[in-house]
């Protein structure tokens, strides 16, 4: 069995394996949900203390991001491409949570 994935690893090449990963697919998430949140923090007119509060956890999600997108253009192999999906869907849940902090503060 070991054999078989090992052979089948060897099979899809450094080309293949980004396309199994599917990398721009969790970037693309990643930036919408980033890009709502920016557009919804300039609408809801936050004080600044609470803006910046918002904003730090979209910045973390924006270095994650870049980070994940400097993985998978400078790939080493596989594991480079496996830490491009899990800075993508860090920076998707920090977007997340930038988004749910924002709507506790604009919510009261």
């Amino acid at each position: 069995m070991r054999l078989a994935i090992l052979a089948g690893v060897f099979a899809l090449g450094f080309g293949g394996t980004a396309a199994a990963f599917e990398c721009p697919a969790h970037f693309d998430d990643a930036q919408a949900a980033i890009d709502k949140v920016g557009a919804e923090i300039k609408a809801a007119g936050l004080p600044k203390e609470q803006a910046a509060l918002v904003h730090a956890l979209l910045d973390d999600a924006k270095m994650m991001l870049a980070g994940a997108r400097h993985n998978h253009e400078k790939p080493q192999g596989a594991y480079d491409h496996a830490r491009a999906i899990a800075k993508a869907d860090s920076a998707l849940a920090n977007a997340r949570a930038a988004g749910m902090l924002l709507a506790r503060f604009a919510g009261g």
